[in-house]
C-alpha cells in the first residue's frame, strides 16, 4: 500500500460514512491533539442528542432516521464549525469542541441554536418531531481530556432531558452520575401505559419535579413538556391549585407521618388543578413516598382526572 493509499485509509477510518464528519475515533484524536497543543486555552465540550430519536426511528424507519442524522449534522456544523471540531459520536449523538471561548459566548451560541429549533419539521413528506438536548462542560475546569469531558457532558445532557428536552445544561459539581440518571428513564416506558398523569418530585425543599409523563402535559393543557414545567414552576406546589396547596400539604403529611400502620408510605387526596387555558379540573392524587439512594426522599404520584374517569366508567 502506497503512502497516498495509506493516508486515504486512515482518513476513511476516522470519517463518519453518513455525515462526512469525524467519527468518534477521529473526533477524540483531534480534540486530544488540540488540547495537547493548547493546554491553557479555555474551550467548551458540547454533546448534542436528538430528542426521542429511537421512537422516531422505530416509527418511521431508517430512511427518515438517516435524514434526521444528516440534517442534524448540517445544523450543528452551521452553528459551530466557525471555530469548532465537530464529530458524530454514535447514532444520534454529536460532539462539538468549541475552541478559544468563554462560558458567556457558549451560552449565547446555544441560546440561538435552541431558539431556532422547531418542534417538528417536514422530512420525506412527513412531519417529524425533531429537537435537540445538549450538555456542556468546560476545558480545563471540568476535565483535562476527551474522556473526562465526555463523562461530564453526559451527566449534563441527562439533566437537560429531565428538565423537558429541547434545552441545554452546563455541568456543575454535584450532578449525579449519568448511569444513575438513566435509571429514571425507565419510568418513561412504565408510565406510557398508565391511564393518567404520573410524576416524581422531591419531598423536601422546593419540591422539584424530577420526572413527568406526557399525560401531565395533556392534563394541564400545555403545548409540550417544557411548557408544562414552566407553567407549574417545575414544582409540586405549582401542580396544586393555589387555593388548595396548604390543605393538600397538611393532609399528605398527616397521612404519611401520623397515620398508624401506614407502612407502605401511601397517601391519597382529591384537589383542584388550574390548567394553562384557565379551566379547573378535579384530580385524585395517589402518592408513594420513597427513600431513593440517589435522590433522597421523593414522591411517586399517579394523578387521575376525576371527571374523565367518571365519564369513561
Amino acid at each position: 500500500m502506497g503512502y497516498d493509499e495509506k493516508d486515504e485509509f486512515y482518513l476513511l477510518a476516522e470519517e463518519d460514512a453518513i455525515t462526512g464528519l469525524l467519527n468518534r475515533r477521529g473526533g477524540e484524536e483531534e480534540i486530544n491533539d488540540y488540547i495537547a497543543e493548547h493546554p491553557d486555552e479555555k474551550c467548551a465540550f458540547i454533546i448534542f442528542e436528538c430528542d426521542k430519536f429511537k421512537k422516531v426511528k422505530d416509527t418511521f424507519g431508517h430512511r427518515v432516521s438517516d435524514k434526521i442524522i444528516t440534517e442534524s449534522a448540517d445544523e450543528i456544523s452551521r452553528f459551530f464549525l466557525d471555530k469548532g471540531i465537530v464529530a458524530r459520536m454514535d447514532s444520534d449523538e454529536f460532539v462539538v469542541f468549541y475552541i478559544n471561548t468563554t462560558i458567556e459566548e457558549v451560552k449565547e451560541k446555544l441560546d440561538s441554536f435552541i431558539d431556532e429549533q422547531k418542534p417538528a419539521r417536514m422530512i420525506n413528506g412527513r412531519m417529524i418531531p425533531f429537537t435537540f438536548s445538549a450538555g456542556v462542560a468546560m476545558y480545563p475546569e471540568h476535565g483535562k481530556n476527551f474522556e473526562e469531558l465526555l463523562d461530564k457532558v453526559d451527566i449534563a445532557l441527562y439533566d437537560a432531558k429531565y428538565r423537558g428536552r429541547s434545552r441545554y445544561t452546563i455541568y456543575r459539581n454535584g450532578f449525579v452520575n449519568a448511569h444513575q440518571n438513566q435509571l429514571m428513564f425507565g419510568l418513561e416506558e412504565f408510565s406510557k401505559s398508565l391511564p393518567g398523569g404520573f410524576f416524581v418530585y422531591e419531598a423536601v425543599g422546593d419540591e422539584k419535579i424530577l420526572y413527568a409523563n406526557d399525560s401531565m402535559v395533556e392534563l394541564f393543557k400545555c403545548d409540550d413538556m417544557n411548557d408544562f414545567r414552566n407553567f407549574v414552576g417545575n414544582s409540586f406546589k405549582g401542580i396544586v391549585h393555589p387555593d388548595e396547596y396548604e390543605r393538600v400539604l397538611k393532609t399528605i403529611n398527616e397521612q404519611q407521618f401520623t397515620t398508624k400502620d401506614n407502612n407502605k408510605n401511601l397517601d391519597y387526596i382529591r384537589y383542584k388543578i388550574k390548567c394553562k387555558d384557565g379551566t379547573e379540573r378535579l384530580v385524585d392524587d395517589f402518592g408513594h413516598l420513597v427513600n431513593d439512594p440517589t435522590y433522597g426522599m421523593i414522591y411517586y404520584v399517579f394523578l387521575l382526572d376525576v371527571d374523565e374517569h367518571i365519564v369513561n366508567r
